[in-house]
């Protein structure tokens, strides 16, 4: 049986079970591979972009014997990926920003029935801006620490209306809902990110306003000079 890390057993406690799913960005396909031998699921793709994580995937198919209900497809997001073969949608392990293009390229995504879960490295508001903007709705999110990092993953479905919200959401969304340990710690490290964003601006702006007034005081100087 496969063990999952903390990160990925965050992303695997999101999955809706019983139902079909495709991993995007699968790596070594260990996620998949879990929800299948642990009876959580009855099918899964497991796509990349690459040749060696398919590779690596494969390897785990073939060590668990799941020839006939684990399918490997090379694909850039999920433009390979067949919409009849997606009722949960996983896109684990990359940035916000790339996840959110994957999903913008993906129209067929935008119907009732697909479950997104989205663990994203990095720029998660991306992510959550991207779907309150494009018909989706956020219904929980979770948080793990794993290896000295925290990481946050997104649940998602698609209702048709836009949900707008605050530049905060974007930034939190469901996460203080969560209550956990985790949670909170993640809040607090994303918070310590955007303070040190606020003080290097207010440094850069205090730069510019004593640049102008260094800028004053040189017209000044050649204005005497000019009369000297």
């Amino acid at each position: 049986m496969i063990t999952l890390d903390a990160r990925l057993t965050m992303v695997a406690e999101l999955i809706v079970p019983g139902r079909k799913i495709v991993d995007v960005g699968t790596d070594h396909g260990f996620l998949p591979a879990f929800m299948l031998l642990s009876g959580r699921s009855p099918v899964a793709v497991a796509s990349d972009i690459g040749e060696k994580p398919l590779q690596n995937a494969q390897k785990t198919v073939r060590k668990y014997h799941l020839e006939n209900r684990l399918r490997l497809v090379h694909s850039d997001g999920l433009a390979a990926i067949a919409p009849a073969d997606a009722e949960e949608i996983v896109i684990a392990g990359i940035g916000g920003t790339l996840i959110a293009r994957v999903l913008a390229a993906t129209p067929w995504l935008r119907e009732p029935g697909r479950h997104l879960v989205l663990q994203p490295m990095s720029r998660a508001e991306e992510v959550r801006r991207f779907l309150c903007e494009n018909g989706f709705y956020i219904d929980r999110e979770a948080a793990a620490a794993d290896g000295g990092r925290l990481y946050g993953a997104v649940s998602a479905y698609w209702d048709g209306r836009e949900n707008e919200h605050s530049l905060g959401y974007y930034h939190f969304g469901e996460l203080p809902k969560n209550g956990s340990h985790e949670a909170r710690r993640l809040i607090e490290k994303h918070a310590q990110s955007l303070r040190a964003c606020r003080k290097a601006i207010l440094n850069v702006e205090r730069r510019r306003r004593e640049l102008a007034g260094l800028d004053e005081i040189l017209t000044y100087y050649q204005s005497i000079e000019r009369t000297s």
